[in-house]
Protein backbone atom coordinates (compact mmCIF):
# COMPACT_ATOMS: atom_id res chain seq x y z
CA UNK A 1 0.00 0.00 0.00
CA UNK A 2 1.28 3.46 -0.91
CA UNK A 3 1.31 6.42 1.41
CA UNK A 4 0.50 9.78 -0.39
CA UNK A 5 1.51 13.10 1.17
CA UNK A 6 0.20 15.88 -0.54
CA UNK A 7 2.42 19.67 -1.20
CA UNK A 8 2.67 21.74 1.67
CA UNK A 9 1.44 19.34 4.26
CA UNK A 10 2.32 19.96 8.27
CA UNK A 11 3.03 16.65 10.23
CA UNK A 12 3.57 17.46 13.82
CA UNK A 13 5.49 14.96 16.12
CA UNK A 14 4.26 11.88 17.33
CA UNK A 15 1.59 11.05 14.37
CA UNK A 16 0.91 8.17 13.21
CA UNK A 17 -0.24 7.56 9.49
CA UNK A 18 -1.53 4.21 8.23
CA UNK A 19 -0.44 2.52 4.94
CA UNK A 20 -2.60 3.21 2.25
CA UNK A 21 -3.65 6.62 3.30
CA UNK A 22 -3.65 9.61 1.08
CA UNK A 23 -2.93 13.08 2.85
CA UNK A 24 -4.42 16.28 0.57
CA UNK A 25 -2.36 19.27 -0.06
CA UNK A 26 -2.07 22.15 2.68
CA UNK A 27 -3.35 19.73 5.55
CA UNK A 28 -2.15 19.38 8.85
CA UNK A 29 -1.96 16.65 11.12
CA UNK A 30 -1.95 17.48 14.94
CA UNK A 31 0.18 15.72 17.32
CA UNK A 32 -0.45 12.54 18.57
CA UNK A 33 -3.25 11.33 15.93
CA UNK A 34 -3.81 8.26 14.69
CA UNK A 35 -4.58 9.01 10.72
CA UNK A 36 -6.50 5.78 9.31
CA UNK A 37 -8.60 7.53 6.23
CA UNK A 38 -7.91 9.97 3.82
CA UNK A 39 -7.57 13.70 4.97
CA UNK A 40 -9.13 16.08 2.60
CA UNK A 41 -7.00 19.40 1.67
CA UNK A 42 -6.43 22.20 3.64
CA UNK A 43 -7.80 20.70 6.69
CA UNK A 44 -6.70 20.36 10.51
CA UNK A 45 -7.34 17.07 11.72
CA UNK A 46 -6.65 15.10 15.50
CA UNK A 47 -7.26 12.46 17.68
CA UNK A 48 -7.43 8.75 17.66
CA UNK A 49 -8.58 7.63 14.94
CA UNK A 50 -7.97 11.65 13.38
CA UNK A 51 -10.75 13.44 12.31
CA UNK A 52 -11.32 17.01 10.61
CA UNK A 53 -11.70 19.18 13.24
CA UNK A 54 -11.13 22.59 11.13
CA UNK A 55 -11.39 23.59 7.61
CA UNK A 56 -8.58 26.02 7.07
CA UNK A 57 -9.89 27.05 3.52
CA UNK A 58 -10.86 30.49 4.53
CA UNK A 59 -7.87 31.49 6.58
CA UNK A 60 -5.55 30.13 3.35
CA UNK A 61 -7.42 31.72 0.91
CA UNK A 62 -6.74 35.47 3.46
CA UNK A 63 -2.93 34.34 2.80
CA UNK A 64 -2.32 34.18 -0.23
Amino acid sequence: MLTKIGKGVWIIPAVIIAPGVTIGDEAVIATGSVVTKDVPPRTLVAGVSAKVVKDLNSILEQIV
